[in-house]
Order: C-alpha cells, then sequence, then structure tokens
C-alpha cells in the first residue's frame, strides 16, 4: 500500500472517532443523567462544551498546523482525545465529565483542524474529490451513526462504553500513526501566528454558541443571553478590524470576499449541518418518546442514512474530480430536501418501518452533496492555507451542528411548553396529551429544514464554476 493510501486510511477513520464522539453523548444521555444523578444544568454542559472547545479552536489550530507542521498536530490530538475518552469513561460527576470532555474536544480539534489538509496535501488535485469523497465517509458515518453504535452500547454496555470504544481505536492510530505517516512539509514558512485574531475569534463564537445553545434553557430574553449575543456582535467587529490589520491574519477575509467557491462552498456546508444535525437529534428522541422504540431499535431504524451516505460518497466525490461540485452539491441538497418531505407524510399517514426509506434517500442526499463541496473548499485554496481551510470547514461543522439544535429547539416550543421540552430531552419520555402538539412542532421543525435546504440548493448554484483537473500519471487509476 502506498503512502497517500496509509495516510487516508488513518485520516479518515481519525475523523470517523471525533465526529462520532460528538453524535454519539445523544442516545446516552438519560442513562448518564439517572446514573451521576445530575442537574439539567450539569446535563446541558456535557454535549455543549465538546462544541464549544472544537467551534472556539478549529481554525487556530489550522493555521498553526500550517505553520508549524500538520502530521505533528495530527498526532497529539489523537493522544488527547484518547487520554480524554479514558478519564471521561472513568468520570466519578457531571463536573468532571465536563471537564474531561473538555480535553476530549482539545484532542478532537486538532484532528480536525488537519486530518482534511493532510488528505488534499498528499493527493494531487485531479484525485482530491475522490480521496475526500473516501474521507468524508469518516466525517458523516461519525455524525449519522452515533445514535445507532450509541444505542447497541447503551442497550447491551453502560453508558461510559461510549468512551471506551474509542480507546483500542486511539491507541493503535497513534502507533500505526507514528510508525507510517511522514512529517508534513511547513508550507508556511517565513508567516507568524495571529493571537490576537485567533482570541477575538475563539470569543465571538464562544459568546454566539452560547447564545444559540442556552437561549432556549433560559429564555431567549433574558439579560445573560442578550449579553452573550452583543458581546459576540461587538467581538467580532474588533476581529474583522484585526484581521484587516494585521500582516499574516489567522483567517483571511479575502477567501470569502474574492474567492466566491471559497465562500459559497462553506456557506452551502453550513446550511447542511444546520439541517444533518437537527433532523438526526430529534428524530432520534420521537422514536424513544413517542414510539416508545428501545435506543437499538431505535438506532436500526437511523441506520440506512449513514449505509447510503457512505456508499455514494466515494463516487460523488471522483466524479466530481471530472464534472466539477457545483450542480452535484445541489443536486444532492435538493435530494435532502425531498427525503424531509417524506418524512413528514410518514409521521403523518404512513406506518413507521416507512422511515428506513426517508432515511435511505436522506444518506444518498448527504453522499452527493458532501465529498464533492468538501473537495471544491479544498480545492480552492492555495497550499499554505489548507490548514486554514480545513479549520474553517470544521467550524461551519460544529456552528450549524449547534444552530440546528437551537433552531429546531425553538420551532418545537412554539407548540409545547419548556417543562415538557426538558422532560423529553432529559427522561426522552412525553405524557400521553402532548403527543400531538409535540408531533405538530416536529413536523413544523422539519419543514424548517427542508427551507434551508434549499438555500443550500441556491449557495451551490451560485459558486460558479471551479478549475476542473486532468489525470497527468499513470499511477492516478488507483490507490
Amino acid at each position: 500500500m502506498e503512502y497517500k493510501s496509509k495516510l487516508l486510511v488513518l485520516t479518515t477513520i481519525g475523523s470517523f472517532m471525533m465526529s462520532l464522539d460528538g453524535s454519539i453523548l445523544n442516545i446516552a444521555i438519560f442513562p448518564l443523567s439517572s446514573d451521576l444523578k445530575l442537574t439539567t444544568d450539569v446535563l446541558l454542559w456535557i454535549p455543549l462544551i465538546y462544541l464549544l472547545i472544537m467551534a472556539v479552536t478549529l481554525i487556530g489550530f489550522g493555521r498553526l498546523a500550517d505553520l508549524k507542521g500538520k502530521t505533528k498536530f495530527f498526532l497529539i490530538g489523537l493522544i488527547i482525545f484518547t487520554g480524554g475518552s479514558l478519564l471521561s469513561a472513568i468520570a466519578s460527576s457531571g463536573e468532571l465529565l465536563i471537564v474531561y470532555r473538555a480535553i476530549q474536544a482539545t484532542g478532537a480539534s486538532m484532528v480536525g483542524a488537519t486530518g482534511i489538509a493532510m488528505v488534499t496535501e498528499v493527493f494531487p488535485k485531479y484525485e482530491t474529490g475522490k480521496a475526500l469523497g473516501i474521507n468524508v465517509i469518516g466525517i458523516y458515518l461519525g455524525l449519522v451513526s452515533g445514535p445507532v453504535l450509541g444505542g447497541f452500547l447503551v442497550q447491551f454496555f453502560t453508558w461510559r462504553s461510549i468512551f471506551y470504544i474509542n480507546l483500542p481505536i486511539g491507541v493503535c492510530l497513534v502507533i500505526l500513526g507514528y510508525i507510517y505517516l511522514k512529517p508534513s512539509e511547513v508550507v508556511a514558512k517565513g508567516e507568524k501566528f495571529d493571537p490576537l485574531g485567533t482570541l477575538t475569534f475563539g470569543i465571538f463564537l464562544a459568546a454566539l454558541l452560547l447564545y444559540l445553545s442556552l437561549g432556549n434553557s433560559l429564555g431567549w430574553s433574558n439579560i445573560i443571553i442578550i449579553s452573550f449575543l452583543i458581546i459576540a456582535a461587538l467581538v467580532f467587529l474588533v476581529f474583522i478590524f484585526i484581521e484587516r490589520s494585521v500582516q499574516f491574519p489567522m483567517l483571511n477575509l479575502d477567501l470569502f470576499r474574492y474567492n466566491r467557491v471559497f465562500a459559497a462552498a462553506n456557506s452551502a456546508a453550513l446550511m447542511n449541518y444546520i439541517t444533518t444535525m437537527g433532523v438526526g437529534f430529534w428524530l432520534a428522541i420521537y422514536l424513544q418518546a413517542v414510539l416508545k422504540l428501545n435506543p437499538l431499535t431505535a438506532g436500526l431504524l437511523l441506520l440506512p442514512s449513514p449505509l447510503c451516505m457512505a456508499i455514494t460518497s466515494p463516487f460523488s466525490g471522483r466524479f466530481s474530480d471530472k464534472v466539477g461540485s457545483r450542480f452535484l452539491c445541489a443536486l444532492g441538497m435538493g435530494i435532502v430536501a425531498v427525503s424531509l418531505a417524506i418524512l413528514i407524510i410518514i409521521i403523518l399517514l404512513l406506518p413507521d418501518p416507512f422511515i428506513l426509506l426517508s432515511q435511505a434517500i436522506f444518506g444518498f442526499g448527504l453522499g452527493l452533496f458532501s465529498s464533492p463541496n468538501q473537495s471544491a473548499i479544498m480545492k480552492s485554496v492555495e497550499k499554505r492555507q489548507l490548514g486554514i481551510a480545513s479549520g474553517t470547514l470544521s467550524t461551519m461543522r460544529v456552528t450549524g451542528q449547534s444552530i440546528s439544535i437551537a433552531l429546531l429547539s425553538s420551532v418545537l416550543l412554539l407548540f409545547i411548553t419548556p417543562t415538557i421540552l426538558n422532560q423529553i430531552l432529559n427522561a426522552h419520555s412525553i405524557p400521553p396529551a402532548d403527543v400531538p402538539l409535540f408531533t405538530s412542532g416536529l413536523i413544523a421543525a422539519f419543514i424548517v429544514s427542508i427551507c434551508i435546504c434549499i438555500t443550500g440548493v441556491l449557495l451551490s448554484l451560485v459558486r460558479g464554476k471551479e478549475e476542473l483537473y486532468k489525470e497527468t500519471s499513470i499511477e492516478s487509476n488507483e490507490f
């Protein structure tokens, strides 16, 4: 096996682990809460801290990786993540689990900021879509298979098993990485790190995500919540000023002003993640709270989505190398919208097993969109900016996840009370009298997601054509 194939395998497994850990917790929240006897406030911070730490550090780590070497950051990130997983598995209280999840997220951020960039750096541009099509399987499989794998582990073991499972995989990746991975080329020689830009961007994103994540529980008119929004707005203006003033900015804003493919593809990715996370999160809860399915059965109903996505992504990535990503991405987002419309019809009129059909179509649409879109982003920047591009794309993912759950929860609160919402989240149960209102709210939330998908379709279409690269080597046929 040649070097680029080994790198692709290691980074794909790493991507899977990082994204899985952000989604697998959802289905284990109730047994975890019961075992550790957590209050609602503490419980809220266990998934939130993971997204928060990743969001505020991804682009900074991507920039540092461009300056210091991506392989080094990738391996250190794996070690930190694996150590954080062990600590999380043996946590004796909710407060300690929050701290250990923050450690996990730091490692996950270092891996997320470098993996995609390492693949793009090693593969020639005429193979980038094919390679990222395989790599993106790890990311999306982790996001959408969390409920499936988590349901199995929680059903037959304890909630601690969702962290223990990371240990053998993490140790093997670290060992194989040190054996097989070569040091990355330092592509931004002579450039300096931008600490002020990194700090202000981190504060901006932290305040924004706290506003989005805590708004439903504390109330959108709460002075603390309003303060988070004001801080986010003010610090963002400071960040813009800093980035325009320094010689080597953390994030070159010209990428968004003048690089149409980069700006539109990242925006479409944000729309995609806003749709994906919220739908999967609330559908898993619907299956358990309303249909009274156990975690394993609920997970199996969601299984067609990751399977179809995994089958589709490599082919769509390879096809995008030849024809471009624009129409493939628009078609993929359109199919996701259709799958959500079918899901609404199933909830209203059809037997529950038909959910398998909607999830299969959902996964097919994700597979058409994800790898071509990711490939377009990475191809649109210079080699010295690959770490920043990778970090930006990952930031879109975790920000989209946070927005998604907050947005769809807000839609649900138009139909049910905060007390009922908290009961659903914490105990996966709902009073029978409130089921029709919850179902109506869920359908309204899915309609909002369809509108977001349509926005993603338009963003994919307006990006324009990216440059296509022809095969120039006989070695490129297989890897």
